[in-house]
C-alpha cells in the first residue's frame, strides 16, 4: 500500500493520523498542483462533539452468521468468495472519530480533474492515497471478473422462496429472513442458509447502506449460482459505492444540525488500511 503519492514541501509526517483545524481550504502540492477539502475549514470546530451511525458492521455480521449456519453450513461458507469473513472475529467496530477524520481530510482537485481509482486525504504535511488496489487488498475482493447477464424481475429462487418474489425488496427484509432461517425447516435445500448469508454479508457488511433502502434486484437472482456470485467483480461494486458515498458524507456533515451523523459504505476498509499506513493508530 502507498502511503503517499503527494509530498508537500515540509516533510512527511507518516506516523501522525491527525485532524488539523488549522489547515487551510486549499492545499499547494507543488507549483502545478492545488487541491481543496470537500468539508469547509470553518466546520471544523464542530467534530470533537459529533458522533456517527454507520451501516457497516463486519464484526457484528459475521457473528450473527455463525450463530445461524449449521457447521456444514458454514464449511460450505467459507467456500464462497466471503468465506474468509467466517473467522473474522478479532477487530474492533470502525471508530467514529477516525471516519471524522477521513471526511473533514477528503481532498479533491481544484481543476476538476476526477480520478476513477483513488480517494485522497489531506494527513498533517502530505496527501496520501486510498487506492482501489487497497480496498482488493483489505477486502479481499476482486476488481475485475464476469458480470452475468440476469434479469432485474423476481424469477430466482431464493428471491421467491424466501423473499416471496416482491418487487422492492430492502436490506431489513433479507435480515428478516435470515433470523427465521434454520437448516432444519421443511423445504430447507442445501446451500439456502449460505445464499441468505450471502446476501446478508453483501447488504449488511461491504454495502453498509441503511436497512429500508432496496437492494439491487441483479444479486437477489445472481446470488442462485454461487460460482457467478464469487466470479462477479465485488470489489469494483464496493469502491464505487465508498466513493460515492465518501462525498455524502461531507455533505451530511455540513448540513448536519444536531451531533449525530451517519455515514454509509465500507468504511471499515478505509479503518484498516489507516492502521497499516499509520502506526500510531495503534498506540491511540
Amino acid at each position: 500500500m502507498e502511503a503517499s503519492d503527494f509530498q508537500n514541501d515540509d516533510e512527511k509526517e507518516d506516523s501522525d493520523f491527525e485532524l488539523d483545524t488549522r489547515s487551510s481550504l486549499e492545499i499547494r502540492i507543488n507549483s502545478k498542483t492545488t487541491m481543496t477539502r470537500y468539508f469547509k475549514r470553518n466546520m471544523l470546530a464542530k467534530l470533537d462533539d459529533m458522533r456517527v451511525n454507520s451501516f457497516c458492521n463486519l464484526l457484528k455480521v459475521m457473528e450473527r452468521v455463525r450463530q445461524i449456519l449449521n457447521q456444514e453450513e458454514i464449511a460450505d461458507f467459507r467456500t464462497t468468495v466471503f468465506g474468509w469473513l467466517i473467522d473474522f472475529d478479532n477487530i474492533s467496530y470502525v471508530s467514529g472519530q477516525l471516519q471524522l477524520a477521513f471526511v473533514a481530510n477528503y481532498v479533491r482537485y481544484v481543476n476538476g480533474l476526477v480520478d476513477q481509482n483513488a480517494m485522497r486525504f489531506h494527513i498533517k504535511k502530505s496527501v496520501v492515497s486510498f487506492t482501489k488496489q487497497d480496498l482488493a487488498i483489505v477486502t479481499g475482493l476482486k476488481l475485475s471478473g464476469v458480470k452475468p447477464v440476469m434479469s432485474e424481475k423476481p424469477t430466482g429462487d431464493i428471491w421467491t422462496r424466501y423473499l416471496g418474489g416482491k418487487t422492492l425488496v430492502t436490506r431489513n427484509d433479507i435480515l428478516k429472513v435470515l433470523n427465521k432461517y434454520k437448516s432444519t425447516n421443511e423445504g430447507t435445500m442445501r446451500y439456502d442458509g449460505v445464499k441468505l448469508a450471502l446476501l446478508y454479508v453483501l447488504s449488511h457488511g461491504f454495502l453498509g447502506n441503511q436497512t429500508a433502502r432496496p437492494m439491487e434486484a441483479y444479486y437477489l437472482n445472481l446470488v442462485d449460482n454461487l460460482e457467478d456470485f464469487k466470479a462477479y467483480p465485488w470489489g469494483e461494486v464496493v469502491w464505487n459505492e465508498l466513493r460515492s458515498y465518501m462525498k455524502q458524507s461531507c455533505e451530511a456533515l455540513e448540513n448536519c444540525t444536531g451531533t449525530r451523523v451517519t455515514f454509509p459504505g465500507c468504511m471499515i476498509a478505509l479503518q484498516v488500511w489507516a492502521f497499516e499506513t499509520f502506526p500510531s493508530l495503534s498506540k491511540a
